[in-house]
């Protein structure tokens, strides 16, 4: 009996992180040395998949703020594209925490769509050295994971 609740749990388990939504991924900021005045590009988050709109997102962020951006620039930038930016505070050393924290949400058909872009400044400079973009989409019978409920 043990061993059948172990082999259930293993395998819930990869089910689960199988139907999983990616959220997104970490970039060395390449974005020229000033930002763009065109707002932000969410891409067709209407219609396209979310693997497709992660994607284009992480694109989007790397390719606009650029490597040694003052941080309070590039989250004056999300601000104007109606993102919430804070400074993030954790205190329980673990984990790779971002300096800032941007996020958006919008609720739409049933669904709800969250960008968040975490600024990082590895050199106590406030100065952007790393990017992670992250999205996620939640819609009204989504279960645990995203998944059907």
């Amino acid at each position: 009996m043990k061993g059948r609740i172990s082999l259930a749990a293993l395998s819930l388990g990869l089910l689960a992180a199988a139907c999983a939504t990616p959220v997104g991924g970490t970039s060395t900021p390449s974005g020229p040395p000033s930002i763009p005045s065109a707002p932000l590009n969410l891409g067709d988050w209407r219609r396209a998949n979310a693997n497709t709109i992660i994607q284009n997102f992480e694109r989007e962020v790397s390719a606009r703020y650029g490597l040694g951006l003052a941080l309070s620039a590039v989250s004056a930038d999300l601000r104007r594209n109606e993102f919430t930016c804070a400074a993030n505070v954790q205190t329980s050393g673990r984990g790779d925490p971002a300096d800032q924290v941007c996020r958006k949400t919008v609720s739409a058909e049933n669904c709800t769509h969250t960008w968040q872009v975490h600024l990082f400044d590895e050199n106590g400079n406030a100065a952007l050295t790393r990017a992670r973009a992250l999205y996620d989409r939640r819609c009204g019978g989504d279960g645990l994971l995203g998944g059907p409920g």
